[in-house]
C-alpha cells in the first residue's frame, strides 16, 4: 500500500511539474511575442544606415557599424517584435530616422505619463522613432515613442515630406505629420499618380548642328509629347562643352551647351549621363555638363564633377519628389570606350563594373524610395535582341530592388520584358534598348525610336504600383 501511495505521489508531482513547465513555457512564449495575430506581414530589410547598416529579420532589428561586422552594436529587445521599419528624415533636420512599427507589452514605450505608476502587460502595437547617434554606446537614440495605437495597423508607409501613412485593418489610411516634437494625426490619406516618359540616346552628330545658339528645331516635332509627362528622362549620349573649339564629332563627341538648353526647353527634367562617351572631353566635359544643367534647374544622374563627393554608393542616387511620390534615379554604363578614368576621380562616371557598389546603391534607394528607376548603357550596337550579359545584369538590378530598367547604347530598339516576383522577389519592367532618340545615323533601324511610358501610382495605403503604358512610336 505504501509503495502504491508513493508511486501515485510521484506521478502527481510529475504531472504538476509538467503543468508548471508548460505554463511557464507558454508565459515565456507569450511574453516574447510568439502568439501574435496571423494577419501580420513581417518585413525583411537590409540597407546602409548611418555609418554602417541595419538589418530587420525574424522580427528583430540590428544595427552594425561596419558592413564587415558580424556583431551588432544595437539590437531590439527580445520582448519586442518589429513588424516593419521605414528610413526617413521625418522631422526634416537633415538626418534620417528609423520609424518602426512595433509589438510589445504595455500601453506605453520607455516613457509614460507621470500619473501612470505602472505599465500594463497587454500586447500592443506602437510606433517608435529612433535616430542614429554614434556618440551613444548603443548607437540609437529614442526620438518619439507612441503609446498604444488606437487601432490594429496593417502597415506604415512613407508619405510626402514630413508625413507617415498608417493603414489599419479596415483598410482606412491615415496621415500622421511630424509637428514640433512628435507625430499628430492630420487626416485621411489620398492617392497620388505621376506619368513618366523615358527616351533613348540623344546622340548629337555635327551634321545636326546649324552653328547657331538655337537648337530648338531638333525637338520641335516631339516636345509636345515630352511636356505631357510629369517627369521626362533621356540619355544624353554626348557630353556638353562651352568652348566652340571643343565641339566635335565621332569618335570623341563634344556638343554645344545650347543643345542642352534645347533639350530642357523640350521638356526633359532628368538627364542621364553615364555612357561610353561620358569621358570624351575628360573632367572638363563632365564639369561643364553638370554645371550647365544645374543652372537650368534640371536633374542629372550617372556622373560626378571634380567638386562633388562620390565616395559612397549612395552618392550615385538622384532623388526626385513629385506629387507625394519619391523617386530614385540611377544611371550606369557598361563601357567607357577604354578611356582611362582619372585616379583621383575614380567615380567620375558610374559603371556596371563595380557590381558591389551598384548593388549597394540600389538597395539603399529601395529602402528609401517609392520607385527606383535605373538607366543602363549596355549591350551590343545594332543588335535587335538583348544579349546574355544584359539579361544577367537585369536580373541583378531587379534582385536588388529596381522597379524600372531603361536601356540604351545599341542604337536600335530591343525587346521589353517583365521580370516577375517569383524570379527575383521584386517585379521589374525592363526596356533593354529604346534606340536613338535623336541621331544622324542613316541605318533604318537606327531611326526607329521608342519610349518607356509608365504611371507610378501610390495608393492611399502608401503601396506602389507601376502601370506600363508605352508603345513604340
Amino acid at each position: 500500500m505504501a509503495t502504491r501511495v508513493k508511486k501515485k505521489t510521484k506521478e502527481h508531482i510529475a504531472i504538476i511539474a509538467a503543468v508548471i513547465v508548460i505554463i511557464t513555457a507558454f508565459i515565456l512564449l507569450w511574453w516574447y511575442c510568439a502568439f501574435l495575430p496571423s494577419w501580420i506581414e513581417w518585413k525583411t530589410v537590409r540597407t546602409d544606415y548611418g555609418e554602417g547598416f541595419i538589418q530587420l529579420k525574424d522580427r528583430h532589428l540590428s544595427i552594425y557599424d561596419n558592413e564587415n561586422d558580424d556583431k551588432s552594436v544595437w539590437r531590439s529587445k527580445d520582448d519586442m517584435a518589429i513588424q516593419s521599419v521605414i528610413i526617413k528624415d521625418i522631422d526634416r533636420d537633415g538626418m534620417e530616422e528609423l520609424i518602426m512599427l512595433v509589438w510589445k507589452h504595455g500601453s506605453y514605450g520607455e516613457h509614460r505619463p507621470f500619473w501612470v505608476k505602472n505599465n500594463d502587460i497587454a500586447l500592443k502595437q506602437h510606433i517608435f522613432i529612433y535616430k542614429y547617434d554614434r556618440s551613444r554606446e548603443m548607437r540609437l537614440r529614442p526620438v518619439w515613442m507612441s503609446s498604444q495605437l488606437e487601432y490594429e495597423v496593417l502597415s506604415i508607409a512613407s508619405g510626402e515630406a514630413d508625413t507617415l501613412i498608417v493603414t489599419d485593418r479596415q483598410n482606412r489610411s491615415h496621415v500622421w505629420r511630424w509637428e514640433g516634437f512628435g507625430l499628430k494625426l492630420l487626416g485621411n490619406s489620398k492617392e497620388h499618380k505621376i506619368n513618366i516618359i523615358c527616351a533613348g540616346d540623344n546622340l548629337i552628330h555635327q551634321s545636326l548642328l546649324n552653328g547657331t545658339d538655337d537648337y530648338s528645331y531638333l525637338y520641335d516635332e516631339i516636345s509636345e509629347k515630352i511636356k505631357e509627362a510629369d517627369i521626362a528622362m533621356v540619355n544624353q549620349e554626348t557630353i556638353l562643352v562651352d568652348d566652340k573649339g571643343a565641339v566635335s564629332d565621332y569618335p570623341r563627341f563634344g556638343t554645344p551647351v545650347s543643345v542642352g538648353k534645347a533639350l530642357v526647353d523640350a521638356g526633359f527634367d532628368v538627364i542621364c549621363l553615364a555612357n561610353n562617351h561620358a569621358l570624351d572631353k575628360g573632367m572638363y566635359g563632365i564639369d561643364t555638363t553638370i554645371k550647365y544643367f544645374k543652372e537650368l534647374g534640371v536633374y542629372t544622374a550617372g556622373v560626378h564633377g571634380r567638386k562633388e563627393s562620390a565616395d559612397n554608393a549612395k552618392d550615385s542616387i538622384t532623388w526626385i519628389e513629385k506629387d507625394g511620390i519619391r523617386i530614385a534615379v540611377l544611371s550606369f554604363t557598361d563601357s567607357l570606350n577604354s578611356i582611362h578614368v582619372p585616379d583621383e576621380y575614380k567615380h567620375a562616371v558610374e559603371t556596371l563594373k563595380d557590381e558591389k557598389r551598384v548593388s549597394k546603391a540600389i538597395k539603399y534607394a529601395r529602402a528609401r524610395a517609392d520607385a527606383v528607376i535605373v538607366y543602363v548603357h549596355w549591350g551590343e550596337e545594332y543588335e535587335e535582341s538583348a544579349n546574355d550579359r544584359q539579361k544577367d545584369l537585369a536580373g541583378m538590378l531587379s534582385e536588388n530592388g529596381a522597379d524600372v530598367i531603361v536601356g540604351s547604347h545599341p542604337h536600335v530598339v530591343q525587346q521589353t520584358e517583365i521580370i516577375p516576383k517569383e524570379e527575383s522577389g521584386h517585379e521589374t519592367i525592363v526596356y533593354y534598348s529604346l534606340g536613338n532618340f535623336l541621331s544622324a545615323q542613316e541605318r533604318k533601324d537606327c531611326r526607329q525610336r521608342a519610349f518607356a511610358e509608365f504611371m507610378i501610382c501610390k495608393g492611399t495605403d502608401g503601396k506602389i504600383s507601376i502601370i506600363k503604358l508605352d508603345d513604340m512610336q
